[in-house]
């Protein structure tokens, strides 16, 4: 892929895109087909072009067991890759969410287990450059983080609510230019929500080009999985307030002593 500039920009974005279309990427057998996950090999290649810039900050929310975060940090040797997932709510599990309390272990255990395969394999997965938030994504101090340049936002169940959350809290960590890959996007109640969402935090960023993959299923195993949405955002420079100061009291001077006499 091309590395003119550092910067993540249309051009860049789009060759990503292009690639993964035809499952080009760097991943390999195993992190195409034999690390488990709701996703597909174009997702995966996808991630993984994106990152592929040198010094890449990436994040993804909603790691579930892992395969798409490997695979995007997968021989990117310096990008550095941030996860957040808090373990209570897997689709596949009955019920969805997690006992009062508890976490489901098996989804934290898998995750591990995927990342230990590559103990052995650090010029292939640098783990040193990897941190895991174990929260939910509304609860993380966001002002410690880097700025991001990749982010991939595949959490469920997601309501108005979500988008708002996402674009409340998460975009101050966006860097100024960005790609930003929604999932669940083959779901038109969700496809319609994150537009207006979108609309809705204008005033935060600028959408500077838009590109969907959806299918007619939410678990297309050939082509996007749940279906995505990659967009390019600009961050709007916020206006900051100045606290008003209040008007020096007009104070009479002091009469000297000449003045006195």
């Amino acid at each position: 892929m091309s590395q003119i500039n550092g910067k993540i920009d249309k051009d860049f974005c789009l060759e990503a895109l292009h690639m993964a279309d035809n499952e080009r990427g760097k991943p390999t057998e195993r992190e195409r087909n034999r690390l488990f996950g709701l996703s597909t090999v174009r997702q995966r290649c996808l991630l993984n072009n994106l990152c592929s810039k040198p010094n890449t900050k990436f994040l993804e929310i909603g790691l579930y067991k892992g395969s798409t975060f490997i695979s995007a940090l997968f021989d990117n040797p310096t990008t550095k890759g941030v996860g957040v997932e808090h373990y209570l709510y897997d689709d596949r599990e009955s019920p969805k969410w997690a006992p009062e309390g508890f976490i489901w272990d098996n989804m934290k255990s898998h995750l591990e287990a995927n990342m230990n395969i590559y103990r052995n394999e650090k010029e292939r997965l640098n783990t040193d450059n990897i941190e895991i938030i174990e929260s939910a994504f509304e609860d993380v101090d966001w002002s410690k983080q880097p700025k991001f340049d990749v982010v991939h936002f595949d959490v469920m169940p997601i309501d108005e609510k979500t988008y708002d959350d996402f674009f409340n809290l998460v975009v101050p960590s966006l860097a100024t230019d960005s790609v930003v890959v929604f999932t669940q996007q083959s779901n038109q109640t969700y496809a319609k929500l994150l537009n207006e969402a979108i609309l809705k935090h204008s005033d935060k960023v600028t959408e500077v080009f838009k590109e969907y993959r959806v299918s007619n299923s939410m678990s297309d195993s050939f082509h996007y999985y749940s279906g995505i949405l990659m967009i390019g955002f600009k961050k709007k420079i916020m206006p900051s307030v100045k606290p008003k100061v209040a008007p020096k009291a007009n104070t009479t001077p002091k009469a000297t002593g000449a003045e006195k006499q």
